[in-house]
């Protein structure tokens, strides 16, 4: 954003909240509503500076320095060509306001590339796999299809119960009954007609009943809760290890929202590395089970929500290159105060799994 305080500019960064003030000419201020993409320097030159050696001084030295200060977009110029052009003119209409975004990303030097396309043709190519498309799945699969991810694998053997409409909303009462994998993939074929919905009807007791969807994946969402969550994410972690990525320990109820693990294999700590970082707590290492936690926890759709969208907003940091928030960090929502807490999870030179160091 700019705004003017007579003779100065004020330029404000959004992202990073910095505020930057310069003294500005005449000349100056012609120039910045100017700088919308949709000029060349030269072009911007000719139109404001009649010729004059001065001008073009200012104008020039206004650019280098909006350059310097990382206030100028790194945008190409519309309507010029781009090589291996992997986006429809359909696709960058449907996805204009996101791509916005991530060029703010790029300008803002978040991605280790120049412009904003390039981050919705990552997602356009990628194949997601979310495993369990109930509260938690559903709302992260909805998101991911909106966003454009190219293919998403929908994998779940449960059907749909009137008890899971209040907080599963891709699903309606005519589709109790039916496979909650297939009914997804149809309300999803709606939001995004140019996403592949691949709907996968399996029970997931073990690695290898997944391990074919898991070669053909970029990433691995764990959103299944039975047996347990934690069960499910030792399944996993077994199946997604060496080479696929993969979020795991996602859950909610009552009160607490966990958002759960990015683990990139070789990289950053994994399940196992959380495991032993935990297992001393509260003097649980000494104990064994003797009551699980009741199956039907309390829980709004709104709380669902939350969690699935930020699970969702991970899964796309990662498939177009940005910063994880979520590797090497165990992070907890509580939905009273609305307040996060984290831990660090180091990677373990002996941890079992990943021998990390």
């Amino acid at each position: 954003m700019v705004e003017r305080d007579e003779a100065e500019l004020l330029f404000i960064s959004t992202y990073d909240r910095r505020v930057k003030r310069f003294a500005a000419t005449e000349s100056v201020l012609r120039l910045i509503p100017l700088l919308d993409g949709e000029n060349t320097v030269a072009e911007l030159v000719e139109s404001l500076c009649d010729e004059s050696e001065e001008l073009v001084g200012e104008v020039c030295g206004a650019l280098l320095t909006l350059r310097e200060e990382r206030l100028l977009s790194k945008v190409a110029i519309p309507g010029g060509e781009r090589p291996n052009r992997g986006l429809t003119d359909a696709q960058i209409g449907r996805y204009d306001r996101q791509i916005g975004l991530f060029q703010e990303f790029c300008d803002s030097e978040l991605v280790d590339y120049d412009e904003g396309l390039a981050a919705q043709e990552r997602l356009a190519s990628a194949t997601v796999l979310v495993c369990g498309v109930g509260g938690l799945g559903s709302v992260v699969a909805s998101s991911l299809a909106a966003a454009g991810v190219g293919t998403l694998i929908l994998c779940d053997d449960d059907v749909i119960e009137e008890s899971n409409l209040n907080r599963q909303l891709m699903y309606s009462v005519d589709d109790v009954g039916r496979s909650k994998a297939d009914v997804l993939a149809e309300r999803l074929a709606g939001v995004n007609p140019q996403a592949c919905l691949v709907p996968e009807r399996r029970r997931i007791g073990q690695a290898y009943d997944i391990a074919d969807l898991v070669e053909k994946s970029d990433l691995v969402i764990g959103c299944a809760d039975e047996p347990s969550v934690t069960v499910m994410a030792e399944i996993t972690t077994t199946a997604c290890w060496p080479d696929t990525p993969h979020i795991i320990g996602g859950s909610y109820s009552y009160h607490v929202g966990i958002l759960g693990l990015l683990v990139i294999p070789g990289v950053t700590a994994c399940w196992h590395c959380l495991l032993a970082t935990v297992a001393g707590d509260h003097g649980r290492d000494r104990t064994e089970p003797f009551l699980r936690k009741n199956r039907h926890t309390g829980i709004l759709g709104a709380q669902s929500g939350v969690i699935g969208n930020l699970i969702a907003w991970e899964a796309i940091r990662f498939i177009i290159g940005m910063a994880t928030a979520l590797s090497n960090r165990w992070v907890e929502l509580d939905y009273g105060p609305v307040s996060f807490s984290e831990r660090v999870i180091s990677r373990r030179p002996d941890c079992d799994r990943c021998g990390g160091g």
